[in-house]
């Protein structure tokens, strides 16, 4: 409840009132693999940036796209060449590597990466960097994450789905407990970044590991809501079951690689509080999905054995089958739980609604996501966390998507 009641917020925006004194040099590295649907707008929005066009530039890494991908960002090139626009077209090395790449000739004070299906908002610059000046640990600001005209219902359940986690990491925020930059233009102070050593190629999820590896050398992460960037979510299940079990696969990796941090009163509340639960989120999933799973099994053998005692004869069961209701044998403390959880989830969405400054009604009747939010997607992540203790047992390799 502390959490809710902190000034941290309050102090940032008092800095969002403030202007830039002066413009320092910026890079926007767009790494890119198999983007042809998408990356023209990407490109259109840090064109669009407001932002003098001598203190910008863009490098673009295409990372061995096999699709139009290079085509289209050559031609946005040559269509607009008051922009300072570099391409670099490499091997298929991976998003780490891109990004390093970059950065080596990268010119920028700051610098923002932007996935290449990701669409920035034109005042993120004037509000963003004003907020590296209010603490010199500052060394990342990430800005507020949207879904980008989310159509059908997947996509409005991961519509609900970053709303609600976004309230989360403005909680985490106010203490310094911010654990992923993600992706869609989060900023970084160049120097810092390359002292630490760069980005991680080996991990599957960089952004991830990279904002671990800024906490461990007690530098901050900024969040701010002032500022928005929409991206483009997986249409369906089978492509978001890919893209959730590398985000939490990794997740768990890498806290087994700084697991030292865990626990750890150095690192304050970002060791004692963040680092646990990145690994007891899953384990509780796990454990409650293997409780229902077992539920069930003992659920069909009930009824198989009962089969087995009339000789499989369906119709006898069924002639026999009577309701003994008792209102005293309702399992009230159960219900009471689901009742309490059910209701705290609610306040949290609303919460996390007015958080973001959205409406419910924002893409019309989105009833049917709510209700598949609520009930259904429990169990889709419950799968997730199966399959990556699946991965972790039978050591498979993690892949990217």
């Amino acid at each position: 409840m502390l959490v809710l009641f902190s000034s941290k917020e309050e102090e940032l925006r008092g800095v969002h009132d403030k202007k830039l004194e002066h413009f320092p040099m910026f890079t926007a590295i767009v790494p890119a693999y198999n983007e042809e649907e998408s990356i023209r707008g990407t490109l259109t929005s840090l064109a669009e940036l407001e932002y003098p066009l001598e203190k910008k530039e863009i490098i673009v890494v295409n990372d061995g796209s096999h699709d139009g991908t290079q085509k289209i960002v050559e031609d946005f090139i040559a269509a607009h060449p008051e922009q300072n626009i570099t391409l670099i077209n490499q091997e298929n090395s991976g998003k780490g590597r891109a990004l390093n790449v970059a950065l080596e000739i990268a010119k920028g004070e700051f610098f923002a990466c932007l996935d290449a299906d990701s669409f920035v908002s034109k005042e993120a610059l004037q509000v963003m960097l004003p907020l590296f000046y209010t603490d010199e640990k500052v060394a990342a600001v990430c800005p507020l994450l949207k879904v980008k005209r989310p159509k059908n219902i997947l996509q409005k359940v991961q519509w609900y789905e970053y709303i609600i986690n976004m309230f989360y990491r403005s909680l985490n925020a106010r203490i310094d407990c911010v654990h992923v930059t993600p992706g869609p233009f989060s900023m970084y102070k160049t120097a810092i970044i390359r002292k630490i050593g760069g980005y991680d190629e080996t991990t599957i999820t960089e952004d991830l590991e990279i904002a671990i590896r800024m906490q461990k050398f007690h530098y901050r992460i900024l969040q701010t809501f002032e500022t928005s960037v929409e991206t483009v979510t997986p249409q369906n299940w089978k492509a978001l079951f890919r893209q959730r079990v590398r985000w939490y696969k990794g997740s768990i990796d890498n806290a087994i690689v700084y697991r030292k941090l865990a626990f750890n009163k150095k690192y304050g509340d970002f060791g004692m509080l963040r680092m646990p639960t990145m690994v007891f989120s899953g384990v509780i999933a796990v454990v409650l999905a293997g409780t229902l799973i077992f539920e069930l099994f003992k659920a069909l053998r009930q009824w198989f054995s009962s089969l087995v005692a009339v000789n499989f004869d369906i119709m006898t069961l069924i002639k026999t089958f009577t309701i003994n209701f008792n209102i005293l044998s309702l399992p009230f403390s159960k219900m009471l739980i689901a009742s309490t959880l059910f209701c705290i989830s609610i306040i949290i969405m609303v919460m996390s609604f007015r958080n973001v400054r959205e409406r419910i009604t924002n893409y019309g009747k989105t009833w049917m996501a709510m209700f598949t939010y609520i009930f259904i997607y429990s169990i889709f992540m419950s799968t997730v966390w199966m399959y990556i203790a699946f991965m972790f047992v039978s050591r498979k390799k993690n892949f990217w998507m």
